[in-house]
């Protein structure tokens, strides 16, 4: 027994000097390292958001990844002014009853229901907590995604 534990010790103690004095020693460049296509030690700036230029009426909707998602909207916002409880031009066109073909998506029913002090009641102005349209809602850029989509699709 004694010798068996001996044996698998000296071999053990060659195997391991051998791999230490082989002169060649293997690494990763740094460039193959995670999801970045440059040095980790680089700061590329990321490139400019380029801006939807479509025009509203123009877009096509965009489908959810999931129910409960906010629509994403599909035209361009950057000729939008800053959106404030008193000036939403969102509503200019968005403040309809109901979606006829060819014409904007009404604001939805839950957004003239305050969740907080009356969730049943459905008011005839917009709630205060949801006039600001692009806290839910994005107009998505062009740009290409910083990282690929890990299943392939």
């Amino acid at each position: 027994m004694k010798k068996m534990i001996l044996i698998v010790f000296v071999v053990s103690l060659v195997a391991l000097i051998a791999s230490f004095s082989s002169g060649e020693k293997k690494s990763t460049p740094d460039t193959q390292i995670g999801l970045s296509k440059v040095s980790v030690f680089d700061s590329p700036a990321p490139e400019a958001t380029k801006l939807n230029p479509v025009e509203p009426g123009d877009g096509k909707l965009v489908e959810k990844g999931f129910p409960e998602q906010p629509p994403e909207i599909p035209h361009g916002i950057f000729d939008v002014a800053a959106i404030t409880f008193t000036e939403n031009e969102c509503f200019d066109c968005h403040d309809v009853e109901e979606k006829e073909p060819g014409e904007p998506t009404p604001v939805p029913e839950s957004h003239y229901v305050d969740l907080r002090r009356a969730p049943e009641v459905v008011g005839d102005k917009l709630v205060g907590a949801r006039y600001n349209c692009l806290s839910c809602h994005v107009s998505p850029g062009l740009n290409e995604p910083l990282v690929g989509n890990v299943f392939g699709e």
